[in-house]
């Protein structure tokens, strides 16, 4: 694992300096505007190792300012990366080629203010584009039909809120009024209720806003690997505080329909599926609440009637959105397969910087009838 980190934090610095160099090749010659360039690259290069590194030890505001920047510098700098990928692949294949003269190439990509105004521009552009898509929250209507139904029954799910350093008490104060505005007989929280560190949590005492969702059926959720990166103990207590039932392999009936909830697929030795589900009455709606969707055919053969996952935010961004596809047989929708229906939210909230570029952030309002 420390190879592992070591490695990363290696093309890290790799891939800043190479952007770093490029852009000093681009931008004018200018003393001033070259100062503005290298500081900013500075403070977003080095703000998330402070953070990563000294976060918990700092205070809560200036950990929060680190968070915040560098986690939106790496989004600005993973499209900052590609812009000046293509600008090489285009150099390099015009060297080749020869569609484009030396002379002009150099015109364009040597201290070109011009050059630099749209390199920046864009960049900006699509940030602010994706913070506004951010804040517009999307509702998903999943009607499901089932004769395991005894009486309709409607329920909003979210996933992935990610309290904390970027979220705090006041935007998770709007999503609770959107809650609530669904009027939910029960509300499912499928993970990551919490981000990196439970301690600006629990300093904007954000229990008190979760304890204003009202569902009179109850408040169920299972844990996110988030959970147990700010450390499972402390998370659980805090999902007791803010009345939420953390459902932890295990599972319980609730107005006749059973509620499943497996711990995430990062605690390596959870209970499998099938021993939590060997006892429940197969004859009520059951419900899987699973974080990661890494195991869809687990599902399937244990007769789950609806799965509801997260984690996988879509990717967040584009492209990112393309390597989640990859990874996950679904990174985000609706499917069926066998008897099995599946939702994987892209999370209400976010990780890191306030963007969703090629993604959206929303609650899925389902509705169970028998007809």
């Amino acid at each position: 694992m420390k190879t592992f980190f070591l490695t990363i934090f290696g093309l890290y610095i790799l891939a800043n300096a190479y952007v770093g160099y490029s852009l000093w090749q681009i931008i004018p010659a200018n003393l001033i505007v070259r100062i503005t360039m290298l500081s900013l690259l500075a403070v977003g290069f080095v703000a998330p190792i402070i953070f990563f590194a000294f976060g918990e030890s700092l205070n809560i505001s200036t950990a929060g300012f680190l968070y915040k920047v560098g986690t939106s510098w790496m989004i600005a700098f993973l499209y900052l990366f590609i812009f000046i990928l293509l600008i090489d692949i285009f150099k390099l294949s015009a060297h080749i080629i020869g569609y484009v003269s030396k002379d002009t190439i150099h015109e364009i990509f040597s201290h070109n203010g011009i050059t630099s105004i749209i390199i920046f521009g864009f960049t900006s552009l699509l940030l602010i584009a994706g913070n506004i898509n951010y804040h517009n929250k999307k509702r998903v209507h999943l009607p499901i039909i089932s004769n395991k139904i005894d009486k309709p029954m409607r329920i909003v799910a979210v996933s992935d809120l990610h309290l904390g350093y970027t979220i705090g008490k006041k935007e998770l104060a709007k999503w609770v009024t959107l809650i609530n505005d669904e009027k939910p007989d029960m509300v499912l929280i499928a993970g990551d209720l919490i981000d990196n560190q439970l301690r600006p949590v629990l300093y904007q005492s954000m229990h008190e806003e979760l304890q204003k969702i009202y569902a009179p059926l109850g408040i169920y959720a299972c844990t996110g690997n988030h959970e147990f990166i700010s450390g499972i103990k402390e998370s659980a207590n805090f999902y007791k505080s803010a009345k939420i039932h953390l459902l932890r392999d295990s599972h319980l009936e609730v107005n006749s329909i059973n509620i499943v909830s497996r711990d995430d697929h990062s605690r390596h030795n959870r209970t499998e599926l099938a021993e939590i589900v060997k006892d429940i009455d197969n004859s009520r709606f059951t419900i899987l609440l699973d974080h990661q969707p890494s195991n869809i055919d687990a599902a399937v053969k244990s007769g789950i009637d609806l799965q509801l996952s997260g984690h996988t935010h879509h990717g967040q961004i584009f492209p990112v959105s393309l390597v989640t596809k990859k990874l996950f047989e679904v990174s985000h929708g609706y499917k069926q397969k066998g008897n099995t229906q599946i939702y994987v939210s892209s999370g209400l909230g976010i990780w890191g910087g306030k963007f969703r570029i090629g993604t959206q952030s929303e609650y899925v309002v389902i509705d169970l009838t028998n007809e």
